[in-house]
């Protein structure tokens, strides 16, 4: 049993006796290691009504540790249903490698719950950070559940609230007027065990504005950037003079306010509802910068499916249609043991074919560049720390040969693709050739030249020991089309179904 305390702006919640009240009570915690300097640094809470593209009620983020307005976990939010009682709430928890936030693509363990009001009933949802969610991809409409496995977000667990521990001060997201009231940060407690009034400790109140980008928002380019005209001005005017891209913002999806439907993401301007075929990961639609610092070009992408693992020699072996790979030194196809190590000693052409044996085909360099690189423009797939064991290669860990795939899970990019970096060198659709665009505009799903003589290579080689091979940014443009070898492997990409 609880009440509320209204101080100077500030709603609160603190252990009382009151009649139950419909409410939920979101409850993070963390069995990953958190606090300042740890692997969970912070946690951003989003809150929308209906699904993961509806209206966004709160959004915020938490530093934790000790000190100062850093909080300890669990983390207790919470949320009010205004008048409406009967629409479901999703709400994602994200456990961030940075004190001051971070995105789904960023984040270090992510758990979600979709669940529905009980009237007159304060009911609790546990968000546990699990272990064994640690770089996991789950989609915005999934939970991390047993053992790391996704599963519809539906299916979280919820229980009856016991109450705030003594001394525990809990944040509310109401619905008045569709505001966010705010963090409240720490405060201290009375013999009462209510909150002060902050300004009883003579310092003015403070209340944050919420940030109100959308989760699956692309992010934004600098001042100096001009933004594609599929942007348009819906939640107000940026630096740059845009915010939405209307053809991948779920909630504003080809126009202002138009939101898609729990469950589908906004494609080209279209609400779908999106998946991928066995074996493949949604990479969403969004910008980024493509190639080497000082020599970067703005690329738009739409969302495409792309294998997890490198194309196998146990899945290659499943296509009637595509000639064998070759056998030489170094060469997987037919050596026992090796159905779970890429198909290497292929040629372009039969990368190509078994692609579209399965209706996909090879990415173009900006898909890889953007499956393995993220938003964030990271150097590695894993990050921008030079390697330390995330990959197979014969530099730090010196091999003979290729590793099974998904053998360097921390390897793995800010989309849960693997071998991104290391194994094989992986052939891409496009022709070798200068990118075309520049830094302050944006290209939409480029590809490289309509000829030439050179395919291009990305990702470095067990066979290597090059750091530069394996950076997220490195193309090779040292092998014709033709070359069959056991560096070379390949992935496919295939449209969302």
């Amino acid at each position: 049993m609880r009440r509320a305390v209204a101080a100077a702006g500030w709603l609160v919640l603190a252990a009382g006796c009151e009649q139950p009240r419909t409410e939920l009570v979101a409850r993070v915690d963390s069995e990953v290691a958190w606090g300042a300097g740890a692997t969970v640094q912070s946690v951003t809470l989003t809150v929308r009504r209906g699904g993961p593209a509806g209206p966004l009620r709160s959004d915020r983020t938490t530093a934790l540790g000790t000190g100062g307005d850093r909080r300890s976990l669990p983390l207790v939010v919470g949320i009010l249903p205004g008048d409406d009682t009967d629409t479901p709430v999703w709400i994602e928890a994200l456990g961030c490698g940075d004190p001051n936030g971070c995105t789904p693509t960023t984040a270090v363990v992510a758990q979600r719950a979709v669940v529905r009001f009980t009237r007159g009933q304060t009911e609790e949802v546990p968000l546990l950070l699990a272990s064994a969610c640690v770089g996991g991809t789950c989609g915005s409409d999934e939970r991390c559940g047993e053992g790391g496995r996704c599963e519809p977000a539906t299916r979280a667990t919820v229980r009856p609230f016991d109450g705030v521990d003594a001394g525990m001060v809990a944040d509310v997201v109401s619905d008045a007027g569709g505001m966010d009231l705010g963090t409240v940060a720490d405060a201290p407690m009375t013999d009462s065990g209510s909150p002060l009034d902050r300004n009883d400790l003579g310092a003015p109140v403070d209340v944050p504005a919420p940030d109100v980008l959308g989760t699956d928002s692309a992010p934004l380019p600098d001042a100096t950037v001009s933004c594609p005209t599929t942007f348009a001005n819906c939640d107000g005017v940026s630096a740059n003079g845009c915010e939405v891209d209307t053809q991948s913002n779920s909630a504003h999806c080809s126009a202002c306010g138009r939101v898609c439907p729990s469950g589908q993401s906004c494609d080209a301007g279209v609400c779908v509802a999106l998946s991928c075929p066995m074996g493949m990961r949604l990479i969403p639609a969004g910008m980024f910068q493509m190639g080497a610092a000082g020599a970067t070009h703005g690329v738009q992408l739409s969302a495409f499916c792309m294998d997890v693992t490198e194309v196998t020699v146990g899945a290659y072996a499943t296509c009637a249609a595509c000639s064998a790979p070759g056998r030489t030194m170094h060469c997987n196809w037919g050596v026992a043991d090796r159905e779970n190590h890429p198909a290497n000693c292929v040629d372009w052409d039969q990368a190509r074919a078994f692609c579209q044996s399965r209706e996909g085909e090879l990415p173009t360099e900006a898909q890889w560049e953007y499956a393995a690189r993220g938003t964030d423009g990271r150097t590695y797939p894993w990050g921008n720390d030079a390697p330390t064991g995330q990959l197979c290669w014969n530099r730090d860990s010196p091999t003979s040969s290729t590793c099974p795939v998904r053998s360097s899970p921390s390897g793995d990019s800010a989309f849960g693709i693997s071998d991104m970096a290391g194994n094989v060198w992986e052939w891409t659709a496009d022709y070798f050739g200068s990118y075309t665009g520049s830094a302050d505009s944006y290209v939409l799903n480029p590809t490289g030249p309509d000829s030439g003589t050179i395919r291009v290579l990305r990702g470095g080689s067990w066979s290597f020991a090059s750091i530069s091979f394996v950076q997220t940014s490195h193309r090779n443009r040292d092998v014709l089309p033709m070359y069959r070898d056991g560096s070379v492997g390949f992935r496919c990409v295939h449209r969302p179904l």
